[in-house]
């Protein structure tokens, strides 16, 4: 029996015993033999197959996967070893059996010495730590010189080796009474040996914030802070050495969880006082940290001794300006402005730069910021003993008045009395915001899409558009591919390789035969598959169908619903590639950012009748949904050519849409259905959606005339298309409105592991949408404003609509109603919900930007969802759609106000994160700041009798603004404010507004 025949025999049927003798035996030649055995052993023993009726796993058992594992150490090169994806001592089990693997492992190991170790760690725990080895095992092969000391390898491993001591991880399984003492202990014990790793964590990036072994009571662990806690009290930690570690940690880059272990240990060790002074400078230095958390944490510790005889305060100014100018650090910049008035009163020498930097602080929105620095600044100039010089007075006032539109009214009280005769008002004064009513397109040269220019244009442009990020370049794209297809080389499909490997990989190294059938294969999902397939399919010459089989089914959780309408537009696509019949198609945008011109789309039909080709009803659908036809100019362009199309079914259509003014619909005749298409209509029903989908133009009709009516009046009610339609549906003959209220939400549970096991209970509200639901299928997949009204498709928002949501919402531009309504009740129904809806917010609002109508009511709630939202890079982006919306009259400033106000009622969201949002939209222009008034005045209307809390930012706002206007409060708010004029808290912010 040869030596790889003996190999598999001990793989399959024998163990350690009799593997260890036979790979420290092997000679060179017989090396190689047993390499290529162990890499097809393990992928038949590590593939996943089918084992049963309906049960799937892996053949190998632990011990064969180990002992190949063995064999790959004995005889792998540095190629095959980054192969092995597996933990060291994975496969190794507890007790007597790990023994005697480990004996095995380092008895072959030392015989070998293979020298991919260190590089093999290495990659393994860029996978996170649970590729990483037992510590233990680490450090024995230190010792035995199998592995080089590698300060980040071993600590990130001595971090992560603390989950691995919970006593879930010990042979009897059973818990262990007082663990957690004992775990303490034993590492107590062993504190000589990992002291040295152990302070590398303060140098790495590593799981030490996270990583913590259970005890087996519930809710009770132990976590590196424990143990570092213990050993500083047995004394084998410095404590002060630990705490100089953790104030340079705390500028490194780290992970924000990490930074907060850090300041976490930091304070556990509780530093005296003089400990703190003696870091004053490691302390101040935190302050240039670009996260807020470790400014503000170095900001409590230095406020304890600003005015300590030891407290040097030149290198605080020096950070100092930086803090007070950034608008993420309104703690901080409370907290240094109120220490810079204790350093005034300790050193009056300072009061020239003290003046200057309480000056830069009145550029923040913050109310309290600026009342701190104009106290600051009253208390230098109203002095009984000069602080200032004539020239530093006149100085400091001057800068002071460079930034008089900014104050807020509490500032401005203050300091009254120096900004003189400053015309603090007058920039804002007389500015009206009225909405724009009647957005009209802008169709000319300078919003005009150009088209691909050449073959190298569009092969360039290909690699944009496979990064899925920006619609009009895939409208251009496919354009470029419809107009260009005669242009392309004989070599097209070897240019096309580097972005063909982008999607199949593994055409990387791969020609002839091999290449056809990757490209060949199927096996593409969702918008972005679209893209693909047309992709793929160029490479082959367009000679199969490719766009059909991208699975975009959205009744399992895929792909938004209206991607099937893409996929009909990409289809028709490819099938003018493959005829070769040299017609663009109908629904590609003509002006930026998704418009057609009215006469483009006439032009592009005579194209279609002179080669007799029938437009697609899908490509149509999108032109009229995307039709201009609020351009008068180019519309009566466009009607004075429809004489000339010869289809009287378009004719009667475009009339209709393009002639200016509100007009019913023309009467249509009840729609009559035959025995078979009724059968084929419900047999279409219960095939996939890709192949139940509408394609004679003749049976599209119907749909074409709803759309085109929605598109046109998208508040309509159209009771002509119930003669037209057999079945009314949500969204075609009334709008999609649904309704929608707040409702609180309960949890309650019993926390097992607190004396007493109490009873928490946790209220919060919601927003409901008890009516207009539907879990029908719409009658055809044309109707684009209506796939969103279905039950089922609130399951979808999470997961791809983020990525394709800007390509959906490029398909309706006219009326995106639909699919804000779809936005809100997906990803906005809760405060403080999961990342995916994060980022459908963010999508959303990113498409908001720019010019467009007046935002109507769902969009308007969108936005008031993201002025409200918990992430603050939301907020930031909701305030820029406010101020862009301001600038292009497209906001509803007092439906958006009443939108608020009930959510600030309903407590939501807390009062103070809307207010210090909208606090950053004042002393803009005056427009900006009258649209900031009215929706100030309708949301104070809404709030209850009984004012929040924080109410009172709210009214120093409202009273900021009002007071730019030169306009007194209206008599609804003025006598909600009178009702809170008894309340302490907001009687000085009311002041004179009642």
């Amino acid at each position: 029996m040869s030596v790889v025949d003996t190999f598999e025999r001990i793989i399959r049927h024998q163990g350690l015993s009799q593997l260890v003798p036979l790979l420290l035996a092997l000679d060179k030649k017989e090396q190689l033999a047993v390499r290529a055995k162990t890499k097809a052993l393990r992928k038949e023993l590590t593939e996943f197959r089918q084992l049963g009726s309906s049960t799937w796993g892996r053949t190998g058992t632990e011990l064969q996967l180990a002992m190949l594992f063995l064999a790959g150490v004995a005889t792998y090169t540095r190629k095959e070893a980054m192969g092995l994806n597996e933990a060291l001592g994975m496969h190794w089990g507890e007790g007597d059996a790990r023994s005697a693997h480990r004996e095995a492992f380092f008895a072959v190991a030392e015989y070998a010495r293979p020298n991919w170790f260190r590089e093999w760690f290495e990659r393994q725990s860029r996978g996170g730590p649970w590729g990483l080895p037992d510590y233990e095992l680490l450090r024995e092969m230190e010792s035995r010189g199998l592995i080089d000391y590698d300060s980040a390898l071993f600590s990130r491993t001595l971090a992560h080796s603390l989950h691995l001591k919970s006593f879930h991880f010990r042979r009897d399984k059973k818990p262990v009474p007082n663990y957690a003492e004992k775990l303490l202990h034993d590492f107590e014990a062993g504190a000589a040996t990992i002291e040295r790793d152990l302070l590398e964590f303060f140098d790495y990036d590593t799981t030490v914030d996270s990583t913590q072994a259970y005890t087996g009571v519930a809710q009770q662990h132990v976590a590196w802070l424990n143990v570092l806690g213990h050993l500083v009290a047995t004394g084998h930690l410095d404590r002060t050495e630990l705490l100089t570690r953790s104030l340079m940690a705390l500028r490194r880059d780290f992970r924000r969880p990490l930074l907060t272990w850090f300041k976490n240990l930091f304070l556990d060790l509780q530093p005296t006082p003089a400990e703190c002074l003696s870091q004053q400078l490691e302390l101040v230095e935190l302050l240039a940290h670009t996260q807020p958390q470790v400014v503000n944490f170095a900001m409590d510790q230095l406020k304890a001794f600003w005015t300590d005889a030891a407290f040097d305060p030149a290198p605080l100014l020096l950070y100092a300006e930086g803090v007070l100018t950034r608008q993420d650090l309104k703690t901080a910049q409370r907290t240094l402005l109120g220490g810079l008035e204790k350093l005034l009163k300790r050193n009056p020498a300072l009061a020239p730069e003290l003046g200057r930097l309480a000056v830069s602080a009145m550029a923040s929105a913050d109310a309290a910021v600026q009342a701190k620095a104009a106290k600051l600044l009253a208390a230098m100039l109203q002095a009984k003993q000069p602080l200032l010089s004539a020239d530093e007075k006149a100085d400091l006032l001057t800068w002071l008045a460079d930034y008089a539109d900014l104050l807020t009214a509490g500032a401005r009280q203050l300091l009254g009395t120096w900004l003189g005769s400053t015309p603090a008002l007058s920039p804002t004064e007389g500015g009206v915001y009225v909405p724009q009513v009647g957005f009209v397109p802008d169709l000319s040269a300078a919003t005009a899409v150009v088209p691909v220019a050449d073959w190298h244009e569009l092969l360039f442009l290909t690699g944009q558009v496979l990064r899925h990020d920006n619609a009009l370049e895939l409208e251009r794209w496919v354009d470029g591919l419809l107009r260009l297809r005669p242009q392309f080389p004989i070599d097209a499909a070897q240019q096309l390789m580097p972005y063909l490997v982008q999607v199949r990989p593994a055409l990387k190294g791969k020609t002839g035969e091999q290449a056809s059938a990757i490209i060949a294969g199927n096996g593409l999902s969702g918008h972005i598959g679209l893209v693909q397939a047309l992709l793929l399919g160029w490479a082959q010459g367009f000679t199969t169908e490719r766009v059909n089989k991208v699975n975009v089914r959205h009744d399992h959780d895929t792909s938004d619903p209206l991607v099937l309408v893409e996929q009909g537009r990409f289809r028709a696509a490819e099938n003018h590639l493959r005829t070769r019949s040299g017609l663009p198609l109908l629904s590609t945008p003509s002006q930026a950012p998704h418009w057609v011109a009215p006469s483009v789309l006439v032009d592009k039909l005579m194209q279609y009748e002179a080669a007799q080709v029938e437009p697609d009803p899908f490509d149509l659908v999108v032109a009229l949904a995307r039709t201009a036809y609020a351009n008068a100019a180019d519309a009566r362009t466009a009607l004075a050519r429809l004489s000339l199309l010869q289809r009287v079914e378009l004719r009667e259509l475009l009339q209709w849409l393009l002639t200016p003014g509100q007009h019913p619909l023309p009467a249509f005749q009840p729609a009559k259905t035959s025995l078979l298409k009724h059968l084929t209509t419900r047999l279409g029903k219960l095939l996939p959606a890709n192949a139940g989908s509408t394609s004679a133009l003749a049976d599209a009709w119907p749909w074409l005339w709803a759309v085109a009516a929605r598109t046109r009046q998208p508040e309509g009610v159209f009771e002509e298309l119930n003669g037209l339609i057999p079945t009314d549906y949500t969204g075609v003959v009334r709008p999609w409105a649904p309704e929608w209220e707040f409702e609180i939400k309960t949890n309650t549970w019993v926390e097992q592991w607190k004396p007493g096991k109490p009873t928490v209970t946790q209220q919060y509200p919601v927003l409901q949408f008890p009516s207009k639901y539907t879990s029908q299928t719409p009658p055809s997949p044309l109707l684009l404003y209506s796939q969103h009204a279905r039950f089922r498709a609130m399951g979808q928002a999470g997961w791809l609509l983020p990525h394709d949501y800007r390509f959906v919402a490029s398909l309706i531009p006219n009326n995106p109603v639909p699919l804000h309504w779809h936005v809100v009740r997906t990803a906005a129904w809760a405060d403080g919900l999961e990342s995916t809806e994060r980022d459908v917010m963010q999508a959303a609002l990113q498409e908001l930007l720019g010019p467009g109508p007046m935002f109507p009511a769902p969009t308007t709630l969108l936005l008031a969802l993201g002025l409200m939202h918990k992430v603050p890079a939301c907020r930031a982006l909701a305030l820029e759609v406010f101020l862009s919306g301001c600038a292009n009259g497209r906001l509803a400033p007092a439906e958006l106000g009443t939108i608020l106000g009930r959510f600030l009622a309903h407590e939501f969201v807390p009062v103070q994160r809307l207010a210090d949002n909208l606090q950053q939209a004042r002393a803009i222009d005056a427009s900006t700041d009258d649209a900031l008034l009215q929706v100030l005045t309708n949301l104070l209307l809404e709030l209850p009798a009984e004012p929040l809390r924080n109410t009172k930012k709210l009214v120093e706002l409202f009273a900021d603004v009002s007071g730019r206007s030169g306009r007194k409060p209206a008599e609804a708010v003025a006598r909600k404010l009178g009702g809170w004029n008894g309340s302490a808290a907001l009687k000085k912010a009311i002041g004179e507004l009642v």
